[in-house]
């Protein structure tokens, strides 16, 4: 099914009762659902696909498939809650009686620690910044870098939430994941990346729309706000930026960065805090692991900072007998 318009009317109400969840999340579901309808049209009397067939033989049954298809347990249990969630919203609207997909149970995901660059990797990155990177880009850098932001966060950061000045820096982003709000006093790196990007030495250096409430702004932001949209950098901008980058090293170095994601600099960041003698209590606050009620969600945090095995290959040799 390519468009919205060719899909079952559920799936299009379940599409907008999903919109002010992430964009990436709302996709992640959309695909497993489409995914499922599609299967479920290959069972008997699957077709026309309607909420009456989603039933637990059904949801088994499709999880069943993914066993099958070799799907990696994460897969699997992405796809799980994303029929739990499809589900849970047809009990709500009443076309169904109960949840067929709470029952099942969640295949086991072995927890493995998030990107940890090495510190050869963190030296290029950093080395190609001073030689290649343009102010705008530096400033993008650090955020992710030094403040451990969400390309999401970079992208729609405005210019009212920093106080940045030569002696001192801190952001506070509005609305980020989950609806929280958190202020950040912010590294020296990265308050004069934006101290420097945001009052250049030279006024026609400036890399911004001046026109726009938003740090980073994208190439067509006259355009975007002539059409009531919002006129910052896209995700995918920041995406594209990073792709580009990588591309400006030597081959040595792009050996060491191919591979490297934009959002592996976060999870570094945890890492290095962590090293550097941070409570997981503190890195949950500042990166924004925090629970609805504002406390911070440690379990996320923990999973932020497990151990590599190359930190663990470090350790065994230091075990005393």
């Amino acid at each position: 099914m390519s468009t919205m318009s060719n899909e079952p009317p559920s799936l299009r109400e379940f599409a907008a009762a999903l919109a002010a969840r992430d964009p990436k999340t709302v996709a992640t579901y959309l695909t497993t659902i489409r995914d499922f309808v599609v299967w479920l049209a290959t069972q008997p009397g699957g077709t026309p696909f309607h909420l009456g067939l989603v039933t637990g033989t059904a949801v088994r049954g499709y999880m069943d498939s993914l066993v099958t298809g070799n799907r990696a347990p994460r897969t699997r249990s992405k796809a799980l809650s994303a029929l739990r969630s499809f589900c849970q919203w047809a009990v709500d609207e009443d076309h169904l009686r109960r949840n067929p997909a709470r029952s099942i149970e969640r295949p086991t995901v072995v927890a493995m620690a998030p990107r940890e660059l090495s510190d050869k990797q963190r030296f290029v990155l950093k080395t190609m910044v001073e030689q290649h990177a343009t102010p705008r880009f530096v400033a993008i850098f650090a955020l992710g870098y030094w403040a451990g932001l969400r390309i999401s966060e970079i992208a729609a950061l405005r210019l009212d939430q920093c106080t940045i000045n030569q002696r001192a820096g801190s952001i506070t982003l509005v609305d980020a994941k989950g609806g929280k709000t958190r202020t950040l006093d912010l590294h020296n790196m990265v308050r004069r990346a934006l101290y420097d990007y945001l009052s250049p030495a030279v006024p026609q250096e400036l890399e911004r729309d001046p026109e726009s409430a938003y740090v980073f702004t994208s190439q067509r932001a006259a355009w975007l706000r002539q059409q009531g949209r919002p006129d910052h950098l896209s995700e995918r901008g920041i995406e594209h930026l990073w792709a580009q980058f990588k591309r400006q090293g030597t081959y040595e170095e792009w050996k060491l960065i191919a591979d490297v994601t934009f959002h592996d600099l976060r999870h570094d960041f945890a890492h290095r805090a962590r090293q550097s003698g941070w409570s997981l209590e503190e890195i949950a606050v500042y990166a924004g692991h925090q629970t609805k009620d504002g406390a911070p969600a440690i379990a996320t945090t923990v999973r932020y900072t497990l151990p590599s095995r190359k930190q663990l290959k470090e350790r065994v040799q230091l075990l005393q007998g």
